[in-house]
């Protein structure tokens, strides 16, 4: 159990940090990833699929609210929303109001598919049972033409982004052989749980586990409030305007209907397959581009996807919110309904 969970763990943080560049000029291997900011992502992703399961708000459109909670810690922990990407008070593409436009993708887009919907997604081919969870994300992974636009637009989206922010060819080369490394490793030492007939205990903590992991959440956020760059933060004002954004997803996950498990919810080999093959192209075509450096060749690449995450982001809440309403008034399929 405990090697699986540190197995997702790492899947998250390869997903967040490694396909976005944040933790690659640093390394995998410094301390500041290792003790505190893979921690933060295994106790967020962690937090919020135990609620998820206990809730039983887990189709596709309410783990997309989970993730826009999740992707909050933008602003109390980093004040990336509020103070920039570099943490200087500038913001990448302007702002909106007092929050950076493209900054506020991380909450509304970046955070719920790239570190929560993704990872999860993944998790359900390496432990098939949990596909009975979370049959919706079997979409991801899916052939239809929608599926197939989304896995290549996150491939081809990725790639400059990585390119970009990966410290040089030398140094993004040895992150990825870092990272797969351990993903072997924590791969073989992970498949007793893995092939466990319920994946449900790998997912949702128990009483002490969540307990501990509600203990560490509020330390991390009441220090990263204080200690890390207070310069950051707004107006009192604006801080807690930023409650909304709770209050929306929070109302939209209340409106979902609790969706039972289904009884049968099968993983198809070709699945992991592809999600290997996706991989293995994404870091061919970032350690390709990395050899531009940081040319602004990669620019208009890049800055059309801050632009569309922001927007698609808004898009997916205002979705999410009304097949909420939707389900509130009865119109949704009953749960048992469900496929993947």
């Amino acid at each position: 159990m405990v090697f699986a969970r540190l197995l997702i763990g790492l899947i998250v943080l390869i997903c967040a940090e490694v396909f976005s560049g944040a933790s690659l000029q640093a390394g995998l291997w410094s301390p500041w990833t290792i003790v505190v900011t893979y921690w933060l992502y295994f106790a967020h992703f962690f937090f919020f699929t135990t609620l998820a399961v206990r809730t039983g708000r887990t189709a596709l459109s309410s783990l997309y609210l989970w993730g826009v909670l999740y992707g909050l810690y933008e602003s109390w922990i980093t004040k990336v929303i509020w103070h920039g990407y570099g943490g200087d008070g500038k913001f990448a593409m302007g702002h909106l109001g007092p929050y950076g436009l493209s900054e506020i993708s991380m909450v509304f887009i970046f955070h719920p598919v790239a570190s929560f919907i993704m990872p999860l997604a993944v998790t359900c081919l390496l432990c098939p049972p949990l596909r009975r969870l979370f049959p919706e994300l079997a979409w991801f992974t899916g052939k239809s033409r929608g599926a197939r636009i989304v896995q290549g637009y996150l491939v081809f989206s990725f790639a400059p982004v990585m390119a970009m922010n990966s410290g040089g060819t030398i140094n993004l080369a040895l992150n990825l052989a870092v990272a797969i490394i351990l993903l072997a490793v924590l791969l073989r030492l992970a498949r007793p749980a893995l092939a466990a007939s319920d994946g449900r205990p790998i997912v949702a903590f128990g009483r002490w586990g969540f307990g501990g992991l509600c203990v560490y959440l509020a330390a991390l956020y009441g220090a990263g409030y204080f200690l890390l760059r207070p310069d950051g933060l707004p107006s009192v004002a604006v801080q807690l305007f930023t409650f909304v954004f709770y209050a929306v997803a929070g109302a939209g996950l209340w409106l979902h209907r609790k969706r039972e498990p289904l009884a049968e919810a099968p993983v198809e080999k070709r699945e992991l397959r592809l999600v290997t093959r996706l991989f293995a192209v994404l870091l061919v075509l970032a350690l390709g581009l990395s050899l531009l450096g940081r040319n602004p060749v990669l620019y208009p690449a890049i800055a059309p996807n801050f632009v569309i995450w922001t927007v698609l982001g808004f898009v997916l809440t205002a979705l999410s919110l009304a097949k909420g309403i939707r389900e509130s008034l009865g119109h949704a399929r009953p749960a048992h309904q469900v496929t993947s």
